[in-house]
């Protein structure tokens, strides 16, 4: 029977599960919400990810022309790190509202008002407590690094399905990804640590007099295709997980407000 090619995949994504999910069950759905999202997920993400490789040569090419002033270098340096990183938090809340309307069934939003509904503040957060978290790991050599990281890799997901403050996202991504720790190291970890290399493979700023414009057009297609998709199977197995583990680990109590 051929399958539908608009409307909610319930077949795809089951309500109540049990166990760990098929990696190709997973990732046949986060392809066809690709296909048939096309435009919102991939368009969003030549925007995000070519708009952040822009910012982030601009501030390249700042630091070092003003090399001989510190705090200026300084400031440009954090102020495009924080930019990116709202930038990539905002696509990924992006992703885990579309594929709720398009897997699930959740109200199909615009992005305009997706944007007014995601709580960045939390996202961006967890986010920055993950990387340090990350980093002290890996401080302790490789692998404790990756572990953690797999361990907490969905809570950014978690804070947007299911409400959850930062503290509880953390906790609930710790159990959803428990039973399943393989199979999300190798759907998130690993494929996001290939994304980051390609991302970061071209040093614009060396390359060109102007990389603003390379690097807006470059990024921006590679995230297209590569930043999308890792984001897309990410978010679907997110979703798969949340329905498979209770959700009595954290009371509602300590739900962030909206």
């Amino acid at each position: 029977m051929t399958e539908a090619t608009h409307g909610p995949a319930h077949a795809l994504i089951p309500d109540e599960l049990y166990g760990c999910p098929r990696a190709r069950d997973v990732i046949r759905a986060a392809l066809r919400t690709f296909r048939e999202r096309f435009w919102r997920v991939a368009g969003t993400a030549f925007v995000v990810f070519g708009t952040v490789a822009a910012i982030d040569a601009v501030a390249t090419v700042f630091i070092v022309e003003h090399a001989s002033r510190p705090l200026g270098a300084t400031a440009a340096s954090i102020g495009a790190a924080v930019l990116s990183m709202a930038g990539v938090v905002v696509y990924a809340g992006i992703l885990d509202k579309v594929v709720g309307a398009h897997l699930h069934g959740h109200p199909d939003l615009s992005l305009g008002e997706i944007t007014r509904v995601l709580p960045l503040g939390r996202l961006v957060a967890a986010d920055a407590l993950l990387a340090v978290l990350t980093v002290a790991g890996l401080l302790l050599f490789v692998v404790p690094g990756i572990v953690v990281f797999t361990f907490w890799s969905l809570v950014g997901p978690v804070i947007t399905i299911e409400d959850r403050a930062v503290s509880a996202a953390f906790r609930r991504s710790w159990r959803i990804v428990r039973p399943c720790f393989w199979l999300t190291f190798f759907l998130v970890t690993l494929p996001l640590q290939v994304e980051q290399a390609v991302l970061h493979a071209i040093h614009y700023a060396e390359l060109y007099d102007h990389p603003a414009v390379p690097a807006f057009l470059v990024n921006g297609l590679l995230g297209m295709v590569i930043g999308s998709l890792v984001g897309l199977v990410e978010v679907v197995l997110a979703y798969d997980l949340i329905a498979r583990v209770p959700r009595g680990d954290v009371a509602r109590a300590e739900h962030a407000a909206p």
